[in-house]
């Protein structure tokens, strides 16, 4: 039992309940809890509830009744307490204290304390309370005094006793209460100025109606119930309140929810309902509201009036007020639109103003320009007023509007029923015989005549759309009245199931007729199928409200309608707050209603354009705005969804806005029906994405997720959609040219994916085709098929002589599906390699778009996208796939002839390959330096295919290089595309990084493990070799500086400042000795020689150096650096000085090519003259033009062409420009060099002294020079071996102390002989040109005394070290003289037989590397090695196995085949210098015989050959001249104009004729002559006279330049040129031929 709380306990509570106003849950729910124990205590309700008898007293009435008096007292005294402080306050704040009183918090608790206690002792208090009152009528207070015995009553009605007590004294009245104001609306309230503690109504409408009677808190009933029931007949028995009070209720539910109130509506008067729709329609537009007229509460108090005077329903009224907005936006949109076909030109005539024309523009316009809005403004506040004020509003509006669209679909329904009827009826008829041939025709006209175009008139879905956009009903509350019989989803559905089946059937040739014929009846069906659903879309009611509210302007409440109207689960995922599946069925049903009805595709793409206009004009709303008349105004809601972007929306803002409707525009593929939209969308996105101005591309963190999603869904997509043209690429490519290339690509990938034209409908599985989610939208899946359709068909027909034709129409195909059409070529391109140029020349055509994409695609062939990467290689990686190798000959064509197109993707490309050591890529980085860079005078094939002209040309100057390459043919260079590669590599350091991963890569290759295990050494060797050919290509290419402008930074200094030091070459990034220093050498050189760059010396003084060349200069930290690299032991044999200038220099800089130059500059000069007397003409020009007539005639050139020939075009001026410059240019070249050549000697001279060591430390030289300077370099480039070849000659020639030539060659010779057993290709040949420049010299000391005496003996060079003469058995003299001659052949034979022994066996190894390295060694030294008869001999012998056909490496019997010749030819020429005379002669003599037995059997052969030819003569008859009948003379002329068997082409004794179209010239005697001899007299001059028959030509053909035939054999060879026949080979010798075939027409 809960113990009784005390009153300042209570009052502390309340003080807390005052002092938070409102009272907080905490302080309420301790306040509770005070209640429940006073009431705990007063009834004892606790212990009822748990079975107990309250204990501690013997009379249990008494204590109840003291513990309720109490309770009741600890109550009241608190809440009047509070209620004293409470009251005052409102009292100040003049506040209504009665209704303040009855939503207390603290008395709402006591009130719902005493309702809870009273439920819980509601056992039997009804039967208590009625015996007590029907007993004598004595109150509650009596009938508990009389059960205080125990005996008759209960506890628990004890406890519902003192419960009724402790409500009696909270009843009790209070004088103090009073509030003068007050109503007096509580009814049992005795005294006026007072005031019960709490009020009776609040504890008459909560507790229990027993308790209420107990308490005497209800009402007595009135004494005429009395009267009433007694006069009926019953017995007059008085109610008690609480039978009263039931009573009642029961009549008031009944007239609530069963009474008809409105039972007589003839009770209305028509009279009220005229003067309603008079003022409706014609009222409220003169007098109310007329422009400035009367005010909304007007109009809405005359309404009120006349509902109340004429007795009217308001829902009727409420449903007039509804007709008449409905007809005035009805006339709104009827008469702009009537004025907007009226004064367009385009409209069609009949149908301006129709409603099958109002679309979204029409009805949009509309709303924003009312002469009169305040009409409409009026019927609205009228419907506002009927519909009650609600705040939600729409209740009885929606009822009304869903009754409409009932009506009309009922109405609808009948006549479409009775249609059917009347048509089921004339069938009946006819097939019963009653009804003639034409009656059912008739018939079938009326039935359809009868049914109902539109069901549902389009003003009421204007006006639905209308009201709900003022917020005056909700659409969704319409969804239960609109009957729809077309289900979106499942029509969609079935839709791309169909057109998915259409498109798998596109392309396929079917030679069926049958199935021809059934496509053709399918198709029609389906156009039949397209009619059918544009008139359900046009008649359905969800679809109708949908299009309006879109006219609205309100995209979400439109979208999201017409999901909940047409998908199942959208009402769950509403309730469970599932975004994302909500934003799915939106998206899913405007596409749906996109792709089904071309009509909404219209309305949205119109919504679009409407949200766009004012940001797209820059403030051309507000010029309009101003131009249209002031009284104009709009009636749509003010609100920023229904209303377009304001001019200073930002980009995001657009974004996030237009994503969701254009996602579905270009899913549905509508948007290709508006293309200005497109245009607009992409000039707009242009114009807000801005660049910076010292930037190129806008920076990928200024585009948010939803611009992405637009460029990638939409604006790269839609291009697809539409008509192949040039104007919409190039505005889109004005757009994305501004975004970074890697954002494009990622654009082209979403363009791409899943796949190509058919290649997603085969990667889509069949539940995603079935339920409508289709990865790739359908109308771009359908462009994809047509456009490869018509790429391959023009492919299979293009030749280089329709190139231009054929290009144009190849390119058109690629403009708006450039991925297909380029894909497609490149995957031809890969199989066939003679494409390459073709289509390089076809894409000048194409538009940037397309070539941008062409860039893509080609990474894409590389291998560059997500798919699993090709093999490169083939043979285990011995030559490169065809697909490759083309790839990698149209890289370098592709960005040649368009530089601009984006190279970075490709670079980057590579850059990773190289990273992951991959070096199967390394044709396409240097096909794009050889052919894009113009740098394929640098490159060559192999060193071991370098020529000697070739190798000097390398050691000049660029110019010599370039011209000494292919010989004298330079290839046209376009410097443009040379600058861009540069540039780009010279960009984020590319460049440099490509250099450091290839100097890494090169290796890698040698010292790591394939992991297959397999890889062959030849492999490991080509690729080796390719990875450092195309290092000192990318070095060379990227240290070039003769392209450099007069202003910005130089090459050098952009290479300069992405090239780290030295040092960290070495301990960063771990390139040996060689490489750093080869990678560095431009700048050194350029910090050694920077006052030679006239660019630097007319910026720095003679003293200053350019900062950017500082770090790579001389300098103690270089020294140093030098020196952490070599072991502490190799200084003490070599200097720092040696070292340094050793990897310093290049061969530019020690040798100066002087034959060469002046070769080449006369070689230019040469062809500069011939130009000049070109150009000049003359009796001097007339053998040049002769040769170049005869060259064009022979070519099948006419006579124009032939004359162009001969003439001096601009071509011959533009080469003899060229040949002016290059000849100047080398010239100053030339000298320059020899200035460098003679700095570079005079300054070794003057640090002479600082090379080499003397002392002890000087005689191990040789082999510390070799193995850390000549060694590591020579195998590098042939520009290396070159010059470690001819600095040894410098530092021989200058005499320098202490270098000892002979011990050097010594080493030279040992380590070569080693090297060849481990080499690759190209180190075998630059080892053989090192070898080959050494070994010229060598020779020259053996067998040229003079040059022994004049350049070894005596010299530092021809001296010895104590260690070497010992070992070589020399006397001491060496030591201190040098050697002599005798000692110098000893020495010679024994570096001969070296070389000899080492070469036959690498000869005859089993290994492939040694055998080539061996004879690309031999091959290149065969002039001056072998010189020794017995080691020759050796070699022949060697060489007799590899030449046999047994030899299963075909390569390597051409070499040995190929070297075996030149060392035959070279030991007849003499180079066996010291072989015997006598076996040289019997050698040439044996030689002599066998040549003239072979001159012998050939004569023979030729004299049998020429017999069995005149047998075979006589045998069939001549075939020439008189082969045939002399009835061929009366044969009429052929369509050449020649009798048949005159041919001159018959006559095997004759040449071909002489084009007659060669030009004419002057001879020396000055009579004019053709060169080509007119048909009637061709065969009489040409064989002297004899045959001397006029020939017949037509007249026609008299003039002709060239007849049929030539022609046709000139575009025969243009096109594809036939092999020429052998015999026609021996003709053009002069040798003798068989007789042509004859080739008669029939």
């Amino acid at each position: 039992m809960s113990s009784l709380p005390t009153l300042e306990e209570c009052q502390s509570v309340l003080s807390n309940c005052i002092a938070d106003a409102p009272p907080s849950d905490d302080s309420i729910q301790a306040w509770r809890q005070l209640i429940q124990r006073c009431l705990s205590h007063g009834t004892s309700y606790g212990d009822l509830l748990l079975s107990t008898s309250p204990s501690g007293a013997d009379n249990i009435t008494e204590l109840l009744t003291a513990r309720a008096k109490e309770a009741g007292a600890i109550l009241s005294d608190s809440i009047e307490w509070y209620l004293r402080e409470w009251w005052g306050e409102q009292n100040k704040q003049k506040n209504d204290v009665q209704n303040q009183l009855k939503n207390d918090a603290v008395i709402c608790s006591v009130v719902e304390s005493l309702w809870l206690v009273g439920c819980l002792l509601d056992s039997d208090e009804d039967n208590t309370a009625t015996q007590g009152t029907k007993e004598g009528g004595s109150s509650s207070d009596d009938a508990a005094n009389n059960d205080g015995d125990g005996t008759s009553t209960s506890s628990s009605k004890l406890s519902y006793q003192c419960l009724v007590s402790i409500i009696k004294d909270l009843t009790s009245s209070r004088n103090w209460m009073v509030n003068k104001d007050d109503d007096n609306d509580d009814a049992m309230e005795t005294d006026e100025k007072s005031r019960p503690l709490i009020p009776i109504s609040s504890l008459q409408t909560t507790l229990e109606l027993s308790l209420l009677q107990a308490a005497n808190l209800l009402p007595n009933p009135p004494p005429i119930a009395k009267a009433k029931k007694a006069k009926g007949g019953g017995k007059a028995t008085d109610d008690t309140p609480a039978d009263f009070v039931h009573k009642k209720l029961k009549k008031m539910n009944t007239d609530m929810y069963y009474r008809q109130h409105k039972f007589n509506l003839l009770a209305e008067e028509s009279e009220g309902y005229a003067k309603l729709l008079s003022f409706l329609i014609v009222g409220i537009n003169e007098e109310n509201v007329g422009v400035g007229g009367a005010d909304e509460g007007g109009a809405r108090k005359y309404v009120r009036e006349l509902i109340g005077a004429f007795d009217l329903d308001p829902n009727r009224v409420l449903d007039l007020a509804l007709d008449a907005l409905e007809w005035e936006l009805n006339e709104i949109v009827k008469s702009y639109a009537k004025k907007s076909s009226s004064s367009s030109s385009q409209s069609k005539s009949g149908r301006g103003g129709g409603e099958e024309e109002w679309g979204f523009d029409t009805i949009n316009m509309a709303m924003l320009n009312v002469q009169n809005g305040n009409v409409v403004n009026m019927l609205l506040a009228i419907i506002r007023e009927l519909d009650g004020k609600s705040s939600t509003g729409g209740r009885a509006i929606a009822h009304l509007m869903g009754f409409k669209y009932r009506s009309y679909h009922n109405r609808a329904a009948k006549v479409t029923a009775a249609a059917a009827a009347e048509k089921e009826k004339e069938g009946n008829k006819e097939s019963t015989g009653e009804s003639s041939g034409g009656g059912g025709g008739g018939g079938s006209d009326n039935s359809s005549a009868s049914s109902p175009t539109r069901i549902y008139p389009r003003s009421l879905f204007i006006s639905t759309a209308f009201l709900c956009a003022h917020g005056l009903v909700d659409a969704h509350d319409l969804l239960p009245h609109l009957n729809t019989s077309l289900d979106l989803i499942e029509t969609y559905k079935t839709h791309s199931m169909e057109t998915i089946k259409r498109l798998k059937k596109l392309g396929v040739v079917s030679l069926n007729s049958a199935k021809a014929d059934k496509k053709d009846e399918k198709d029609d069906d389906g156009g039949n199928e397209s009619a059918d659903r544009d008139a359900a879309f046009r008649n359905d009611p969800v679809i109708g409200v949908f299009r309006a509210f879109l006219a609205m302007g309100d995209w979400e409440l439109s979208v999201s309608f017409l999901a909940h109207a047409t998908v199942p689960d959208f009402d769950s995922a509403v309730k469970t707050s599932d975004g994302g599946k909500m934003l799915s069925a939106m998206e899913l049903t405007v596409l749906a209603a996109c792709s089904l009805s071309n009509s909404v595709g219209a309305d949205v793409c119109a919504w679009v354009a409407n949200k766009i206009k004012h940001v797209y004009n820059q403030g051309g709303s507000n010029e309009v705005a101003s131009k249209s008349p002031s009284h104009r105004s709009s009636i749509l809601p003010s609100s920023e969804s229904n209303h377009p972007f304001p001019i200073e929306t930002s980009l995001t803002d657009i974004s996030s806005v237009l994503r969701a409707p254009l996602s579905s525009l270009v899913a549905s593929g509508v948007i290709r029906l508006t293309q200005p939209l497109y245009i607009k969308l992409c000039r707009l996105y242009n114009s807000k994405i801005l660049v910076a101005d010292d930037e190129e591309e806008v920076d990928i963190k200024c585009i948010d997720d939803d611009t992405m999603s637009i460029l990638s869904t939409f604006m790269v997509p839609s291009l697809s959609l539409f008509p192949s043209d040039t104007l919409l690429p190039k505005e889109l490519w004005s757009l994305l040219k501004k975004l970074p290339y890697t954002v494009r690509y990622k654009l082209y990938s979403a363009w791409r994916k899943p796949g190509l034209e058919k290649g997603t409908l085969r990667s889509m599985l069949p539940k995603d085709a079935k339920s409508g989610k289709i990865p790739k939208p359908l109308g771009i899946i359908e462009s994809e098929i047509e456009t490869g359709i018509a790429a391959r068909y023009v492919l299979k027909r293009i030749s280089k002589e329709n190139i231009k034709d054929m290009g144009r129409q190849l390119s058109k195909t690629s403009h708006n599906n450039p991925l297909v059409v380029f894909t497609d070529i490149l995957a031809k391109i890969e199989s066939y390699d003679n494409l390459i140029l073709m289509m390089v020349d076809t894409f000048e055509f194409a538009t940037d778009l397309s070539l941008d994409v062409m860039g893509y695609c080609l990474l894409l062939s590389l291998g560059g996208g997500d798919g699993q990467r090709r093999s490169g290689t083939k043979m285990g990686g011995l030559n490169t796939e065809q697909w490759l190798a083309s790839l990698e000959t149209f890289s370098g064509a592709f960005y040649k002839k368009f530089p601009d197109v984006e190279l970075r993707g490709v670079l980057l490309y590579l850059t990773s390959r190289f990273k992951d050591s991959e070096a199967s890529e390394l044709g396409v980085l240097r096909s794009l330096i050889k052919t894009a860079g113009g740098y394929g005078f640098v490159d060559f094939d192999s060193t071991a295919s370098l020529s000697e002209l070739q190798l000097d040309g390398r050691c000049g100057s660029r110019l010599l290089k370039r011209e000494t390459s292919s010989f004298g043919v330079v290839d046209n260079i376009n410097r443009k595309a040379s600058q861009q590669l540069r540039k780009v590599l010279q960009g984020g350091d590319l460049g440099v990084i490509m250099l450091l991963l290839l100097s890494q890569m090169r290796s890698k290759i040698l010292y790591t493990k394939d992991t297959s295990g397999t890889e062959h050494v030849k492999v490991i060797g080509n690729t080796y070799d390719d990875c450092e050919a195309v290092l000192c290509l990318l070095l060379e290419f990227l240290s070039d500086s003769s392209d450099d402008h007069a202003s910005g930074p130089s090459t050098k200094e952009k290479f300069a400042a992405s090239m780290p030091s030295l040092e960290d070459l070495h301990t960063k990034y771990g390139l040996d000795t060689a490489v750093a220093w080869m990678i560095c050498r431009p700048l050194i050189r350029k910090s050694m020689f920077f006052m030679d760059d006239s660019k630097l010396s007319s910026k720095a003084s003679q003293k200053d150096m350019p900062s950017f060349l500082k770090r790579f200069a001389s300098s103690p930290e270089m020294t140093t650096s030098c020196q952490n690299r070599l072991p502490k032991g190799a200084w003490k044999h070599i200097t720092s000085a040696m070292f340094e200038t050793f990897y310093s220099l290049s061969i530019y800089d020690i040798l100066c090519p002087a034959e060469r130059y002046n070769a080449e500059i006369g070689r230019l000069k040469k062809d500069v003259e011939r130009l000049i007397i070109l150009q000049k003409g003359g009796d001097a020009a007339r053998g040049q033009m002769s040769a170049l007539a005869a060259a064009a005639a022979a070519a099948g050139a006419n006579e124009n062409e032939v004359r162009r020939a001969t003439a001096f075009t601009p071509a011959h001026r533009m080469e003899l420009d060229r040949l002016r410059r290059n000849v100047d240019q080398l010239n100053k070249d030339f000298e320059r060099q020899q200035k460098r050549c003679k700095f570079v000697k005079t300054k070794l001279e003057d640090q002479k002294e600082e090379l080499i060591m003397t002392g002890d430390c000087a005689d191990a030289f040789a082999s510390a020079f070799m193995t850390f300077c000549i060694y590591p370099r020579c195998f590098l480039s042939p520009e290396d071996s070159l010059f470690c070849a001819h600095f040894i000659k410098v530092l021989h020639n200058m005499r320098l102390p202490g270098f000892l030539t002979i011990e050097l060659i010594d080493n030279i010779v040992n380590a070569a002989t080693g090297s060849l057993y481990c080499m690759t290709e190209d180190e075998a040949g630059n080892l053989a040109i090192f070898l080959n420049e050494i070994w010229k010299s060598v020779n020259c000391w053996r067998y040229d005394n003079d040059a022994f005496s004049s350049e070894l003996k005596g010299s530092p060079g021809s001296k010895l070290s104590k260690e070497f003469a010992e070992a070589n058995g020399i006397g001491d003299h060496s030591v201190t003289d040098g050697i002599t001659f005798d000692d110098y052949k000893t020495i010679y034979s024994l570096w001969h037989d070296k070389i000899g022994v080492s070469s036959i066996g690498c000869l005859s190894s089993s290994e492939y590397m040694h055998t080539r390295a061996a004879l690309i060694v031999l091959s290149r030294i065969v002039l001056v090695y072998p010189t020794q008869p017995k080691i020759g001999d050796k070699i022949l012998k060697s060489l007799s196995s590899l030449q046999s056909d047994d030899n299963p490496r075909p390569d390597i019997r051409a070499t040995a085949q190929g070297y075996c010749s030149q060392l035959t030819k070279a030991r007849d020429e003499g180079m066996w210098k010291e072989e015997n005379i006598a076996v040289t002669r019997a050698r040439q003599e044996r030689e002599k015989a066998k040549a003239e037995e072979r001159k012998k059997n050939l004569a023979l052969q030729h004299e049998n050959m020429k017999k069995e030819t005149e047998a075979i003569t006589r045998e069939i008859g001549d075939g020439g001249r008189y082969g045939r009948d002399r009835r061929d003379d009366r044969r009429p002329p052929d369509d050449r104009g020649r009798p048949w068997g005159n041919d001159s082409r018959m006559h095997p004794q004759r040449g071909p004729p002489l084009n007659a179209s060669a030009p004419m010239f002057t001879p020396k005697g000055g009579a004019q002559r053709e060169l080509g001899f007119p048909p009637d007299r061709r065969d009489h001059d040409r064989r002297g006279g004899g045959h001397d028959r006029e020939v017949y030509v037509p007249p026609s053909r008299r003039d002709a330049p060239a007849t049929r035939r030539q022609e046709e054999n000139r575009r025969k060879r243009s096109r594809s040129p036939d092999p020429v026949d052998e015999s026609e080979r021996k003709r053009s010798r002069g040798e003798w031929a068989p007789p042509r075939r004859s080739t008669r027409r029939n």
